[in-house]
């Protein structure tokens, strides 16, 4: 009797806030998979620097070291991180993933109107750009409204979560008075979820809500 083939997906991450509820979204899915995780938090500090070298750099050899492990896949955990991972497709012998472009082409295909949310401000220009790009190969017309809730990003790194959490709620059903659906932009945002209205918690959308059709294929 022969084993399973288990995929191998390397996971990049830039903050262990997401390192849990990214490999329980994948270790979840209905497939035996072996995850490894990878965490560089140095490189948020570059990206407040803005230190695009260096963070190419780091992240080239994070994507060379998961490729000595044997991954078949990679994703990118971080929302800031996406703007490198074209130019790292380019010398990566595996396929690597964004974590927020499969929420982003659901968006932009089912809707017109389109909110973000976020709370790290590196994380604006970023999502605005990726929806831009995906728009644009689509082919489809829409209109961002983001909200940065740089509040939120304060009273999290100060230790007050339920104080983060709130704002972000209020942000995000207030947004949905203008818009079709609202991204949360980071997953380190996701679990307010379910403190949403129930009647409008369908269209607050989370990257881990798409990650894994995009695994599965």
């Amino acid at each position: 009797m022969t084993g399973v083939m288990r995929l191998i997906v390397g996971l990049i991450h830039s903050t262990r806030l997401v390192i849990e509820a990214v490999h329980n979204t994948i270790s979840d899915l209905n497939n035996p998979f072996e995850i490894i995780n990878l965490l560089d938090e140095g490189l948020l500090r570059c990206l407040k620097n803005k230190e695009n070298a260096r963070i190419y750099q780091r992240m080239s050899e994070m994507v060379k070291k998961l490729q000595e492990d044997g991954a078949d896949l990679i994703i990118v955990t971080c929302s800031s991180l996406s703007p490198y991972v074209n130019e790292l497709r380019t010398i990566a012998k595996v396929p690597i993933i964004k974590i927020d472009e499969p929420m982003i082409e659901w968006a932009v295909i089912n809707h017109s109107k389109i909110g973000v949310v976020m709370t790290n401000p590196t994380t604006a220009e970023p999502t605005k750009n990726l929806i831009a790009e995906v728009a644009r190969r689509l082919n489809k017309e829409v209109t961002v409204n983001s909200h940065l809730c740089a509040e939120a990003f304060n009273r999290l790194n100060q230790g007050d979560s339920k104080g983060h959490d709130d704002l972000v709620v209020d942000a995000v059903q207030s947004l949905l008075h203008e818009v079709d659906v609202v991204l949360l932009a980071q997953i380190s945002i996701a679990r307010i979820i379910d403190r949403v209205d129930i009647k409008v918690r369908d269209r607050v959308l989370s990257s881990l809500d798409f990650i894994g059709s995009k695994i599965m294929g």
